[in-house]
């Protein structure tokens, strides 16, 4: 028979990866952002000059549309950046919990709902910056444009894996990728 405590471990790490899903897509899309050809690395600002997405290039979105979009990336990505380090930071706090000699299960799961909150912000972060583009572009830009994400997030019974949606951004907004 199942302890209740394996039974506890179990959800936890099932509610921790179903949460990750979104952040995936987050991370891919700022992965497949990145534009390596770039010569200015110090550069961080995503509106000068043309448009430095590869994944904007490749679904042919205008300079004009890249005017609009580009701030948007930038201040998507300084909000996954800050919410990542924020569910990194609360899931290493759990791991102190789980790990230490006598575990307080009140402590234990008040991180979890910690967690959990960070990672519906992180999913209403992509969702949002989601909606905001496809206003911008054409059906057939949007089409092409979650063509692009399915093809590099897999999902394997429920579970998303692969790059998401800020990191592709990240790397293909700023030349050379951020860290």
């Amino acid at each position: 028979m199942v302890s209740l405590w394996q039974q506890y471990l179990r959800g936890l790490l099932l509610t921790l990866s179903l949460g990750l899903n979104l952040a995936f897509v987050a991370v891919w899309l700022v992965q497949f952002s990145a534009n390596p050809d770039e010569p200015d690395e110090s550069s961080l600002s995503t509106t000068n000059g043309p448009i430095t997405s590869l994944l904007h290039r490749e679904i042919g979105v205008t300079e004009d549309q890249w005017r609009e979009i580009a701030p948007w990336i930038e201040d998507f990505l300084e909000s996954a950046r800050a919410r990542r380090e924020t569910i990194a930071s609360l899931r290493g706090e759990l791991m102190a919990l789980l790990t230490a000699v006598e575990v307080n299960e009140a402590d234990v799961r008040s991180k979890q709902e910690a967690i959990l909150a960070s990672q519906r912000q992180m999913q209403n972060l992509v969702i949002d910056h989601l909606l905001k583009e496809r206003e911008l572009l054409s059906p057939e830009q949007w089409r092409r444009f979650m063509a692009l994400i399915r093809a590099e997030i897999r999902f394997d019974s429920g579970m998303a894996s692969g790059k998401g949606l800020g990191r592709v951004l990240d790397e293909s907004t700023v030349p050379g990728g951020r860290p």
